[in-house]
């Protein structure tokens, strides 16, 4: 079966000068990343601020064009599309911004918002134009009379509802999230979730989700890939990557989660140091310099990204070949406002 969105060996790099006389120098921020994604499927991209997630979903939009790799969407190569063409790809892919207010039209009407794409592609006119703006307000929530309100007239959960019927106008295959939950109040985040999930159920939608927050992750995704200094260091089913990651990074991403009871918090294991510079990256292992369990090896060779479960990749050179499966039994699961994810 053919993946909705398939990316390949995908890479960003940003050129910059050091100085007047120090030369110019580049940042890695997306590097030789690889992922597939499935119609009706959610893919979590998680990982500290800066790591590239962000550039990623702007890539596969093709907000910014890809320094190598390639990007397939429902077989068709974007990588190098424009015009019409990348209009026409764009049909199809639609994203959900982190900021529910400085991604609307503070001059525009919600019923104008969500009418914007229709109206561009022509996909709809007059009564029948009218009629979709309603349905998709109903879908996602929001009473018709509130149609004609500005954006200020809403709360940031009802901004973000109208945010995401925005994103369906057109109905997409691919929907990228970025942070779609992260500017909303605690309270309202589990209501714009499963509002998505329903969406998603209802209308077979793909979600390339963005998110750096490990609970929102484990209530959505069904795979989730980890990302360090722009390359993915390991990429799992959501129970297998929650019950027994095998990368370091990852084991400190899940510690990094803050734990209530106290009988927990002794094995926890936290990182130390910074963060290299992704113009300026580590020889060998990118997590080298962080990494508990580093040696010799990891100084010399970048450990490829390889299969060492069915289904769960990771690179590390510390993690044997020969992984035996995952312990049966409770996850642990964490919790979005009091749901089970």
């Amino acid at each position: 079966m053919t993946s909705l969105l398939a990316v390949d060996h995908l890479s960003k790099h940003f050129p910059f000068r050091r100085g007047l006389f120090r030369g110019a120098g580049v940042v890695r921020a997306v590097d030789d990343v690889s992922f597939t994604l499935g119609r009706g499927e959610t893919l979590a991209i998680v990982g500290e601020s800066g790591c590239g997630k962000s550039t990623v979903a702007r890539l596969i939009l093709r907000l910014i064009a890809p320094t190598a790799g390639t990007i397939r969407l429902d077989g068709a190569d974007i990588t190098k599309a424009s015009g019409a063409s990348l209009f026409a790809a764009r049909r199809n892919m639609q994203m959900v911004f982190q900021d529910p207010f400085a991604s609307l039209n503070p001059r525009l009407t919600a019923r104008e918002i969500i009418a914007e794409p229709l109206i561009n592609y022509g996909a709809a006119a007059g009564e029948a134009l009218e009629a979709t703006v309603d349905t998709l307000f109903e879908q996602v929530g929001l009473a018709r009379y509130q149609a004609d309100r500005y954006p200020h007239e809403f709360s940031g959960g009802q901004r973000q509802r109208i945010g995401i019927a925005r994103a369906l106008a057109l109905d997409p295959a691919l929907v990228v999230a970025d942070e779609p939950v992260a500017a909303l109040d605690v309270s309202i985040q589990a209501q714009i979730l499963n509002l998505m999930q329903d969406l998603q159920r209802a209308r077979d939608l793909a979600y390339l989700f963005i998110s750096h927050d490990l609970s929102v992750v484990e209530h959505v995704s069904r795979t989730v890939a980890v990302m360090y200094l722009g390359a993915i260091v390991e990429i799992a089913p959501r129970e297998a990557f929650f019950r027994a990651p095998l990368h370091p990074y990852s084991r400190a991403l899940i510690d990094s989660v803050p734990i209530t009871h106290p009988r927990q918090r002794g094995s926890r294991r936290l990182l130390a140091g910074e963060i290299p510079s992704a113009s300026a990256l580590p020889s060998g292992c990118r997590f080298r310099t962080r990494c508990p369990l580093a040696s010799a090896v990891c100084a010399e060779v970048p450990p490829p990204l390889q299969e060492k479960r069915p289904g769960h990749k990771v690179a590390c050179h510390m993690v044997a070949s020969d992984i035996p499966p995952a312990a049966t039994g409770g996850t642990g699961k964490m919790s979005v406002q009091g749901r089970e994810a």
